[in-house]
């Protein structure tokens, strides 16, 4: 593909107080050898150095601010609104691509014409870059997904048609940690596709600052949202079942953060929606702590 041939893709950054990992995402970003890329950072006002990082690669961005923001699905809408590729995607500020990742994925977006998204695997690091686990990719398999409460989609290195924004977008700003998850579930209903190749495309870096690895409680009071305010009444295949699995998350989350009145309301939400042994065991834990406690 050359490039007067090749669509232009976007990439948006959104970050907050990531200097530390900052311009290892961006320096990945800038060496892709695709013909025909830009790249925005939207930085949410950090104070920690970010700034002149960005600044030492101003010339090569498309657009960046760094501006207070409501996190960071308003800064990826931000984003995506300045964004003028016919295919777009967001790299978070802790993750990189891999060599050949936006090429990769661009090309069987190209050959499979009726496919909105594609993602592959990518690859868990730790806060130092060393190897901890693949995440493969699994089946666009929505009943599963919805089921589980499990997204099958791996961000890092996925990119989706510009087409996608307009079925499926704004991302919701209301939303901590699932707003990705709620795309590709708004993308399927309104009859988008979804496809994976199983190229490593990314690294997804988890670190005590990370969204997946700290945060308790706002990841469960994120799950109790989704749950009570996304799958109910969407008309999602097993909707009932994915509520039970979003509260299982939810009360394992106030569990964590030592919320234990919380945790045993959604934990029995849950069973009593969808026995299951895990559920059984963290309630009966959740009960017991806090007994314990008296």
């Amino acid at each position: 593909m050359n490039g007067e041939d090749a669509p232009l893709v976007s990439i948006v950054t959104p970050s907050y107080n990531q200097a530390r990992y900052l311009e290892e995402t961006i320096r990945s970003v800038l060496a892709q050898d695709y013909p025909r890329l830009e790249y925005l950072v939207v930085d949410g006002g950090s104070d920690d150095g970010s700034i002149a990082v960005i600044e030492r690669y101003a010339d090569r961005l498309a657009w960046w601010t760094s501006e207070p923001d409501g996190g960071q699905a308003a800064a990826l809408n931000k984003g995506f609104a300045r964004a003028s590729g016919e295919i777009v995607g967001w790299l978070s500020s802790d993750d990189t691509l891999l060599p050949g990742a936006v090429a990769r994925v661009v090309a069987e977006l190209e050959r499979v014409r009726d496919v909105q998204l594609v993602y592959g695997e990518a690859l868990f690091v730790d806060e130092r870059g060393q190897e901890l686990f693949p995440l493969p990719p699994r089946p666009f398999d929505v009943e599963a997904m919805v089921r589980a409460c499990a997204n099958h989609v791996v961000q890092p290195g996925s990119l989706f048609r510009r087409g996608a924004l307009d079925l499926a977008g704004p991302l919701d700003e209301e939303a901590h940690y699932l707003f990705d998850f709620q795309f590709a579930l708004r993308l399927w209903q309104a009859g988008g596709k979804a496809a994976a190749v199983p190229d490593r495309l990314a690294t997804y870096r988890v670190h005590a600052d990370s969204k997946s690895g700290g945060g308790t409680l706002l990841k469960a009071r994120d799950y109790v949202r989704f749950a009570d305010r996304f799958l109910t009444g969407s008309g999602l295949p097993a909707e009932a079942e994915g509520r039970a699995s979003a509260y299982l998350a939810a009360g394992d989350y106030f569990y964590a953060a030592r919320r234990l009145g919380e945790a045993r309301r959604y934990l029995l939400r849950s069973v009593l929606r969808r026995p299951t042994r895990r559920g059984l065991a963290l309630l009966a834990r959740a009960w017991g702590r806090s007994l314990a406690r008296r």
